[in-house]
């Protein structure tokens, strides 16, 4: 057991203490901020099966591959961080004069940008002008452009990354081939 563990399990523990002390948890006003505290640790009980990923290759690879990748990874956020910036700037000096405009101010044009760019699109802020909708049709192909182009760089590194642990996993097998069977392969 280890300290993730620890903390996942006291607030059951604390909850059920209290409990058969006949103490209604619900109703304790002056402790709510402490139980808000103690039923969101129990999300780190989540966590707990994040340790069975040392046991899948799968996840091996894929954490290597993400680790491979960083550098793209991180561009890839600065470049579309960039786009969120610009755009979202843009759409706001476009669009603040109109009267129904939900661009108030370019942080509330934040998330536009960054619904827009990743191609989500939930369409809940939308702009009312031409220019503003020529800059979104801006936003998409950038965002669509900037998302892309790290994609072949990273599934290039999953490529090698699983290359190596193949080849390995076949170093193993004729290990255990060798040693079973008192064979010395060349």
């Amino acid at each position: 057991m280890n300290i993730v563990d620890l903390v996942a399990i006291i607030p059951f523990y604390l909850e059920l203490g209290l409990t058969m002390f006949g103490i209604d948890v619900a109703s304790l006003s002056d402790i709510k901020g402490a139980l808000l505290v103690v039923r969101v640790l129990r999300v780190l009980r989540v966590v707990r099966i994040l340790k069975l990923g040392r046991y899948s290759s799968g996840m091996r690879t894929f954490a290597l591959t993400l680790r491979s990748s960083a550098r793209q990874l991180g561009m890839m956020g600065m470049v579309l961080s960039t786009g969120v910036v610009f755009f979202s700037t843009l759409l706001y000096f476009v669009e603040k004069d109109e009267e129904d405009t939900p661009f108030t101010s370019i942080p509330a044009a934040f998330w536009w940008a960054i619904v827009t760019m990743t191609t989500v699109g939930y369409g809940d802020y939308v702009p009312v002008t031409i220019p503003g909708k020529l800059i979104a049709s801006g936003a998409i192909i950038s965002g669509v452009l900037v998302l892309a182009l790290p994609i072949t760089i990273i599934v290039d590194n999953f490529m090698k990354v699983s290359g190596k642990f193949i080849a390995h996993q076949g170093d193993q097998q004729s290990l255990e081939f060798s040693k079973a069977y008192k064979v010395v392969l060349v």
